[in-house]
């Protein structure tokens, strides 16, 4: 069993006083088919009023630019960016679809049934809880030494910390590695709130599906409107028009390859030709 790391004192909430922050592995698979899961660390940050959650390469990428003076960028696969307010169920998601970046808002209030089941996590001994969310059967552990209803994505409500939360088919695994505290809060407004210099367009989840849709039907429109353009796929160079269409074939396989998003309610059913 993966050792899990924590250095919390038994006083949870005087620490969000500069803020708190957590880090998830996850383990998932955008292709459902697939016989290994990807893997990812997530960052959860709990501060005096928000609880952001994101890919950690963005902190990464951040504070390199920070450090540095330089622009640096990067994406994530996850698509999991959010914010909300501590203690509330309402979510900001963010999502950045080809050239724009978009916010929804959600009410993500889960029902969960707590089990007596207990198990050790490392050095704590944590209980179960399940729940339906997004379309999957989800199993949480939480441990009640740390009394904060927060966990990973947009798992939270529960009387304490969640330490490991996964659906029924191990899809998506989030398991609490290692936590510190912070001097003070990060700022996350190059690339969360804004995203290098994208403001957010507000959307609902049907108009993100048209979006995602209109991006499979046509995913190189963009290199049709340039005079001058070059992908590189996988090493081979594509930049002539006839190319295009080989181009557009291997996008959208790959696009329905990977649409087994984590809310399966809200994932977009791709034409198969």
């Amino acid at each position: 069993m993966k050792k899990v790391l924590f250095f919390i004192t038994l006083m949870p909430y005087l620490f969000f006083s500069q803020g708190h922050r957590f880090i998830y592995e996850l383990k998932y698979k955008p292709d459902s088919t697939a016989e290994k899961a990807e893997k990812v660390e997530m960052v959860l940050d709990i501060g005096k009023k928000e609880v952001k959650f994101y890919d950690l390469q963005f902190l990464k990428v951040d504070s390199l630019s920070k450090k540095t003076g330089e622009s640096w960028q990067t994406n994530s696969q996850t698509q999991q960016l959010l914010k909300r307010n501590l203690g509330e169920d309402k979510s900001l998601n963010y999502k950045d679809v080809m050239f724009d970046y978009y916010v929804i808002e959600s009410d993500d209030k889960m029902n969960w049934q707590i089990a007596q089941e207990t198990k050790m996590l490392g050095e704590h001994q944590v209980q179960k809880a399940t729940t339906e969310f997004g379309g999957r059967k989800w199993t949480a552990w939480f441990s009640t030494d740390f009394p904060i209803n927060e966990g990973p994505y947009k798992f939270r409500g529960l009387p304490g910390m969640i330490f490991e939360v996964s659906d029924s088919k191990k899809h998506y695994v989030y398991t609490l590695v290692k936590n510190y505290k912070l001097n003070e809060e990060n700022d996350t407004k190059k690339f969360l709130e804004t995203h290098y210099g994208k403001k957010p367009i507000k959307i609902d989840y049907k108009k993100l599906n048209e979006l995602k849709l209109n991006h499979f039907n046509d995913p190189y429109s963009w290199a049709r409107q340039s005079k001058k353009w070059s992908v590189n796929m996988n090493g081979v160079i594509y930049d002539k028009p006839e190319q295009l269409e080989e181009l557009k074939k291997i996008e959208q396989k790959r696009l329905r390859n990977r649409a087994n998003d984590i809310e399966l309610n809200h994932a977009v059913s791709y034409p198969d030709k």
